[in-house]
């Protein structure tokens, strides 16, 4: 799998790769791979399977310490005090995400060019990861921020939107090191006015009435 990873993350696909050549990489006999896996496309999925994992967890993680600390927001009682929280936790999961990316550059650019790569079997499983954090990520708000009048279809619709931004944000830190500090607040102030124009859109007075200024980003 490493050999793999080192060999494709250059300008490569998994599915150019060849057998020998990967062997040799790795420093084994190419009978070996076939002890753990049946072709190429299998392996990818076993990788992206590990690497999702890691990932998943790690973002649920930090998306329950607000519930930890028995923090919520469905009676929006405290809109104001809501709002930093939910920032606090964007910004805290934007982080994970892009230290995640930073940490596993090799891995997360093959991962994202086989979302648009020739393997059928290796686009469904990134399109899979993609909707499983996005599942993760309406269950988890559903049950700590519970956001006011706004429904669980809003709220993944919302999700993916996020999951599928946060791909391209992800890519510019890996590309602009340069800039890494100012991608992270365009990141987290992205995710921010999202949740903030589903829940004007569903409760346009909410907001106003109680008085709020929404923080800075």
């Amino acid at each position: 799998m490493e050999a793999a990873l080192e060999l494709a993350a250059t300008t490569r696909s998994l599915a150019s790769l060849g057998l020998r050549e990967v062997a040799r990489h790795a420093g084994l006999n190419p009978n070996t791979f076939y002890r753990h896996f049946k072709d190429f496309d299998d392996l990818g999925v076993a990788m992206l399977k590990d690497l999702g994992t890691e990932l998943r967890s790690g973002l649920r993680e930090r998306r329950m310490h607000p519930a930890a600390k028995g923090f919520r927001l469905s009676d929006f009682s405290d809109p104001a005090k809501g709002l930093n929280e939910a920032q606090a936790l964007a910004r805290e999961s934007v982080g994970l995400v892009l230290d995640f990316v930073m940490d596993h550059r090799e891995a997360y650019t093959v991962g994202i060019r086989e979302l648009h790569g020739t393997s059928p079997i290796m686009r469904k499983a990134m399109q899979d990861l993609l909707e499983g954090i996005a599942q993760d990520m309406t269950e988890d708000l559903l049950g700590v921020l519970k956001l006011p009048a706004v429904t669980p279809e809003e709220l993944i619709g919302v999700a993916r939107v996020i999951v599928r931004q946060m791909v391209f944000f992800s890519m510019d830190y890996l590309e602009r090191p340069e800039n890494h500090a100012q991608i992270k607040r365009e990141a987290e102030r992205f995710i921010l006015l999202l949740f903030w124009g589903a829940i004007a859109a569903r409760a346009p007075g909410l907001l106003t009435q109680s008085g709020i200024k929404f923080p800075e980003v």
